[in-house]
């Protein structure tokens, strides 16, 4: 059954381009019209605010994926493999709880409307199951 469950680098380079493609998609798309999916009223989506606070999110996304790629390429030692692994499942966690916080689910408070602003909690909720099953896969294997 491990085999099928990726271990430390595969992980590590799964969720790393997670995080580097789905910005990079918007990017491409234009951030404002992808934004105006999610229902976000004009005058927002006119404000240079706004703007400039979504261009720095996605951009720090893009980083976070290429540090968690350098992470997964460069970390050997097993003990620091757990301790980042364990880390990042926290976070990503807490990623999860915004991601559902802001849906138009039953979950959220529709910050962001329509069905599609459930999409990047279940990418979180993905992300999050990567990094559970590889702390089992890492915590067995230490026994």
């Amino acid at each position: 059954m491990g085999r099928f469950f990726p271990n430390f680098k595969l992980t590590y380079l799964i969720v790393g381009l997670v995080f580097i493609i789905l910005p990079m998609g918007l990017f491409m798309k234009g951030l404002m019209p992808s934004m105006a999916e999610f229902q976000v009223p004009k005058s927002t989506l006119d404000s240079p605010h706004y703007y400039d606070a979504i261009l720095w999110v996605y951009i720090h996304m893009v980083v976070i994926g290429l540090l968690i790629l350098l992470i997964g390429y460069s970390v050997e030692n097993i003990g620091k493999q757990k301790l980042i692994t364990v880390f990042l499942f926290l976070i990503t966690i807490f990623y999860t709880y915004l991601d559902f916080r802001s849906s138009d689910s039953n979950l959220g408070n529709a910050l962001y409307k329509g069905e599609s602003s459930i999409v990047p909690a279940f990418i979180s909720l993905f992300i999050n199951f990567l990094f559970l099953q590889l702390l089992v896969k890492m915590f067995r294997n230490s026994k």
